[in-house]
């Protein structure tokens, strides 16, 4: 990733927030925030989750109103707050992380909405076609503007998405942890899209967790916590460990690291034994991985190493080979059996595939539990109550009450949660998919150190991430899968991310030829 372009710093300011705060009832997520974006800028704001970020980011792009305080974009204040207003008057418009496009439309369809050339009854199709088709060149596409919207990888219908703020003529952009479900390759494309666009003289508000990226982007960094403002700095003159205290409020010592106490000794019965197992998008597959150890699986998006966790889980079909778990023979059929097992599975999906979304945090917690607080065929409500706020605090799941819906609970804390419905079935064997995607440094090192006292304890991880040094940093020894085959196995101690993803593109083979 190269290092921010020098921009100098301009005296107009974009956006201008004094004494912004927002309640929801008791809860005050905005806490008379004061700060300023300069204009032509790409300006960071940082902060864990439940810091106030999102919140901000819906008020400045007319989502949210606030309940007190006043907003100006280029020098002229908002009045009305809904996304139509901020976007033809204020010329601000949201990429969010969630991608919001109409499946079953085109992707010139997906860009042109709402501004179609010609009238509403009768829009010009040629038209849209040549404008969508102008944008994405712009944006360094090359995709058939007429094509099915639903065809596009997620970095694509990203590009779509910004593509559709450039048709309105956005001036303002906002990007909501715009790399949380891409690739590195597809990261660094939208990089480039990125510093073209300020470039021209958009200016950009970047809500991110990942470090690197904030400082080889962005030109300022301002960090939220617990609702207020806290820091703001021009990234040159700051530090990733000084943005990560303010974040934070304390330092944030690696204490979590597994590098520092021993590997669990290889036993004569493994935890969890694979031998030849093959599956939907893997084959022939062999490791095995004591109690107490927490592997790391890396690989690139078409590895197979989501598709093994999901198979041995039972999500998907084991089609060759055999499992053992303790020494004993173990093949889910689904999910009901390994849960039996005390097979935990994390998905990576958190929204698609993890919370209920229309049920409270103690319903997510419980949902799996919910037999042992029966009598008589009724559930004990207060029983089960009990145990999640247990759980929640055990957890440190951030949330007024246990009864609150789930989606009102930050990212870091859903993720928590979930954590907390798979320990309340005492798992021997921990499957995590990207168990940290869209979570903040705080809530990461939470997360970080619950892996290893559960480890301690005994109980097997296997984490799949495509974050490298996160792998380096919790995994006891790192598997390599490349084109749905295990290709290596490497101890943490020895591992680097050079040596990862030499294994994960087939540079070794290269080398080796060579």
């Amino acid at each position: 990733m190269t290092s921010p372009a020098t921009i100098v710093a301009p005296t107009a300011a974009a956006v201008e927030v004094t004494g912004l705060s927002k309640h929801f009832g008791a809860v005050r997520a905005l806490q008379d925030v004061t700060l300023s974006v300069p204009a032509g800028s790409l300006t960071a704001v940082m902060g864990e989750n439940g810091a106030g970020k999102s919140t901000l980011m819906k008020i400045l792009a007319g989502l949210d109103t606030p309940t007190t305080g006043i907003v100006r974009v280029n020098g002229e204040q908002v009045r009305r707050y809904d996304p139509a207003t901020l976007l033809s008057r204020h010329r601000v418009a949201l990429v969010p992380q969630e991608l919001a496009l109409a499946q079953d439309r085109t992707v010139a369809e997906n860009i042109m909405l709402g501004v179609e050339p010609g009238s509403r009854p009768f829009p010009h199709r040629r038209r849209i076609d040549e404008r969508a088709a102008e944008l994405l060149a712009r944006l360094g596409l090359r995709v058939d503007p007429r094509r099915s919207i639903r065809q596009l990888d997620a970095a694509s219908q990203q590009l779509v998405i910004i593509a559709r703020s450039l048709a309105r003529e956005a001036r303002l952009v906002i990007l909501d942890e715009p790399t949380s479900i891409l690739s590195p390759a597809e990261s660094e494309r939208l990089f480039e899209v990125i510093r073209s666009l300020q470039a021209d003289g958009v200016t950009m508000l970047y809500v991110s967790h990942r470090m690197p990226e904030v400082f080889a982007l962005s030109q300022h960094i301002h960090v939220l916590r617990d609702g207020r403002h806290v820091g703001h700095w021009s990234t040159a003159d700051v530090t990733p460990d000084q943005v990560v205290a303010a974040m934070v409020g304390r330092e944030l010592a690696a204490e979590f690291s597994r590098h520092d106490t021993p590997a669990p000794v290889a036993t004569a019965t493994p935890r969890l034994r694979l031998r030849g197992v093959s599956g939907t998008g893997f084959t022939g597959v062999e490791l095995d991985v004591a109690p107490g150890e927490v592997v790391g699986v890396a690989g690139l998006p078409d590895s197979g190493r989501i598709e093994l966790l999901r198979a041995i889980f039972g999500a998907d079909p084991v089609t060759g080979g055999e499992l053992s778990l303790d020494g004993e023979e173990f093949t889910a059929r689904s999910p009901r059996d390994a849960i039996a097992a005390r097979v935990a599975y994390l998905p990576g999906e958190r929204r698609q595939q993890g919370i209920l979304p229309t049920m409270s945090v103690a319903d997510n917690v419980n949902i799996l539990t919910l037999s042992r607080r029966q009598r008589f065929g009724l559930l004990r409500r207060r029983a089960l109550r009990r145990d999640a706020d247990a759980r929640a605090r055990d957890l440190r799941v951030k949330t007024s009450t246990t009864a609150q819906g789930i989606t009102q609970l930050s990212g870091g804390n859903q993720q928590k949660a979930l954590l907390a419905r798979w320990l309340s079935i005492e798992p021997r064997l921990m499957l995590l998919d990207e168990p940290t995607r869209g979570v903040d440094v705080g809530a990461k090192a939470e997360i970080y150190r619950l892996f290893r006292n559960l480890a301690d304890k005994g109980v097997t991880i296997v984490v799949s991430s495509s974050d490298l040094p996160e792998l380096l940093t919790v995994s006891d020894r790192i598997a390599v899968m490349a084109a749905g085959a295990l290709v290596g196995v490497i101890p943490a101690a020895e591992a680097t991310e050079e040596k990862v993803m030499a294994l994960a593109t087939g540079a070794h083979t290269m080398k080796e030829k060579a």
